[in-house]
């Protein structure tokens, strides 16, 4: 037994020895493992500190990007910061009989009030009541018939609505006579926008300030394919784009003739609603005719009876709205 013990001590020993190296190399290994650990905690905490610089940057280099949204977006809100305006030509108005702001009392104010009170709730959902339907193109069989002179004083009755913009567009390329009645009128517009001159609405959008719910594009700079340009994707882009500029607004486009170019009928496909001012004793029957089919593309269509005789026209209006003054 007194051999035994030592060799025992000696394998208790070495057991000894092996375990004491097993846990040193246990300890060695979980100090790495802590070590590599704390590696990637000094990787994580140094990365935020790498977006700041790299957005630092970004900002100096989006303005060289050639297109994107994110080149685009600084554009919008510099156009609505400053908005372009304009002034109504009263005297040029009343020369030519039409409604101004400050006289609502009149036999024609009210008669555009009452077109207005027609049309309004025809450009809401009627599921959703929101005015979505809200593009309405003004036009007429020929030239001459007071289509621009409806699509303004429709505009201008519209525009007195509380909470409702309405956007004027002169959509007439090649005959444009809006900009005669304001003051102050920019020479860019519709067409600038079609052809890629502008890309953004608010750069050629005008407001009125003697009517601040009235906003006008202008027909803009003409071009060697105006007339075509009316008929491109480009054009229901633009009146897609217009129809939602404003949460609640009108949309109306003084449009050419219908048989005098054929851009009105492919106008129509891109709107909701349609007004053919008819002209008394200056048109056909045929020829409204003839003008109607060409823009049966429209699913609504009225008739405006225009330069009427003076004592066909009932004039209820002066009686009621004097009797209200007094």
């Amino acid at each position: 037994m007194s051999d035994t013990t030592p060799r025992l001590n000696l394998i208790q020993r070495a057991m000894q020895q092996a375990s004491l190296k097993r846990e040193q190399s246990a300890e060695a290994g979980d100090s790495v493992v802590a070590e590599e650990r704390r590696e990637p905690a000094m990787e994580l905490r140094e990365a935020p500190t790498a977006p700041p610089r790299d957005t630092g940057v970004e900002p100096r280099e989006a303005p060289k990007r050639p297109s994107g949204q994110a080149a685009a977006a600084p554009a919008r809100p510099a156009a609505q910061q400053a908005p372009q305006t304009m002034r109504l030509n009263v005297n040029r108005l009343r020369e030519a009989r039409m409604i101004t702001p400050d006289n609502r009392a009149s036999v024609t104010y009210n008669e555009f009030r009452s077109i207005k009170r027609k049309l309004l709730p025809q450009t809401r959902d009627p599921e959703t009541k929101a005015t979505t339907r809200n593009i309405v193109m003004v036009t007429s069989a020929l030239a001459g018939e007071g289509k621009t002179y409806t699509a303004l004083n429709l505009a201008i009755c519209l525009a007195a609505e509380r909470n409702l913009d309405v956007i004027l567009v002169d959509g007439d390329v090649v005959r444009s006579s809006i900009s005669d009645f304001f003051e102050g009128a920019p020479g860019e517009g519709l067409l600038d926008l079609l052809t890629g001159r502008r890309q953004q609405i608010d750069e050629v959008l005008t407001r009125c300030s003697d009517v601040p719910n009235l906003h006008v594009l202008f027909s803009g700079r003409r071009d060697d394919t105006s007339p075509e340009l009316l008929a491109s994707q480009r054009m229901a882009d633009v009146c897609s784009a217009l129809s939602r500029r404003f949460r609640e607004s009108v949309v109306v486009i003084d449009a050419p003739p219908v048989l005098a170019t054929a851009e009105p009928s492919a106008l129509a496909m891109h709107v909701h609603h349609l007004i053919m001012v008819v002209a008394a004793g200056q048109v056909a029957r045929h020829h409204v005719e003839e003008a109607l089919t060409g823009v049966a593309a429209c699913p609504s269509i009225s008739l405006v009876f225009n330069k009427s005789p003076e004592w066909q026209r009932p004039t209820p209006y002066p009686y009621y709205y004097n009797y209200a003054e007094k």
